[in-house]
């Protein structure tokens, strides 16, 4: 149950770290490799924890 809770406030920072760069920086344009690299990897993450939790 952590772990789920723990991946749910981690990607709540991402979308924080997003908003932070959008509104306040306004230079996500110049981050762009980061939030892709950070969408592929919660994709990835929630991929494996559905199949976690599915079938274990």
């Amino acid at each position: 149950m952590s772990r789920i809770v723990m991946a749910i406030g981690l990607v709540i920072v991402f979308i924080g770290w997003i908003l932070y760069r959008l509104i306040i920086k306004k230079d996500l344009n110049k981050n762009l490799n980061n939030v892709y690299l950070g969408l592929f990897f919660i994709i990835i993450w929630a991929f494996f924890y559905f199949f976690i939790i599915e079938y274990f």
